[in-house]
């Protein structure tokens, strides 16, 4: 078999496991779910009453999509006072923030082409590694 079709065959089972662990292992819900229960605890935190916030979930997302009334102070802070987009944007795992009523669609980088990128990477640096030092090297050498 070709080398070529080595690596893609390699490759796509890389990929097949990102796709596992994110989908039908329920990975990315969990990791998903964990955004939303600190990101919900910092919500709290403000008290702002009717303000609430989710995470992006068709498809999975980092984005923070937060509704209800809050004025610009509420949302954007001022000096050296955060508002709530810089204190749920600030938590580890959130992309970007955003209002509903902001009219802007779409939540950001899909979770699963971020786990399929974060895949690739390390099969690819894994490759570049084998092929470094782990090689056939030819007769004589050293």
């Amino acid at each position: 078999m070709p080398t070529f079709a080595k690596i893609l065959i390699g490759a796509a089972a890389a990929l097949l496991a990102g796709w596992i662990a994110h989908g039908p292992l329920g990975q990315g819900k969990a990791f998903a779910d964990r955004l939303q229960a600190r990101a919900e605890a910092v919500v709290v935190e403000s008290e702002l009453p009717g303000v609430s916030v989710r995470i992006a979930r068709d498809p999975l997302a980092r984005q923070a999509i937060l509704s209800g009334s809050a004025n610009q102070f509420q949302r954007e802070g001022q000096g050296t006072f955060p508002g709530l987009n810089d204190r749920i944007g600030g938590l580890a795992g959130i992309a970007g923030v955003r209002w509903d009523d902001e009219g802007r669609q779409g939540g950001g980088i899909p979770l699963l082409l971020e786990t399929w990128l974060i895949v690739l990477i390390a099969f690819l640096v894994g490759l570049g590694i084998g092929w470094r030092w782990f090689r056939p090297r030819p007769e004589g050498y050293l």
